[in-house]
């Protein structure tokens, strides 16, 4: 009898992890996500958000940035060309290497999906 109670028991702690396992990260993407959305508005928001009448040239939209095949500069629009811009610059767009954590970026990028 114990055995059999032992099983049961087991798999339902088996079916728990699984369970939680599975909505968790569904969890963290969204934090993630939210994180993102708080660092676009920090750091990018007031040149890609806003028109700003005092550049000569406005900065891109980034809404659907991920929609198009490349990104307004003509490289593809892929995750990694995306970081590099990121933690690079370009043009007039400063790095943010030193700003910015990879854990920053990644959640930037997250947000940037979202963007429709």
């Amino acid at each position: 009898m114990r055995r059999h109670l032992g099983r049961g028991l087991l798999g339902w702690r088996l079916l728990v992890v699984a369970t939680l396992s599975a909505i968790l990260p569904c969890c963290s993407d969204r934090r993630n996500i939210q994180r993102g959305e708080e660092l676009f508005q920090e750091n990018c928001a007031i040149c890609h958000a806003v028109s700003n009448l005092d550049l000569k040239k406005q900065p891109p939209k980034l809404d659907g940035l991920f929609q198009s095949k490349t990104l307004p500069s003509g490289a593809p629009a892929t995750d990694e060309q995306v970081r590099r811009t990121i933690i690079n610059g370009i043009g007039t767009m400063p790095a943010f290497d030193q700003r910015l954590s990879s854990a920053d970026v990644n959640d930037l990028l997250g947000y940037l999906h979202e963007l429709k």
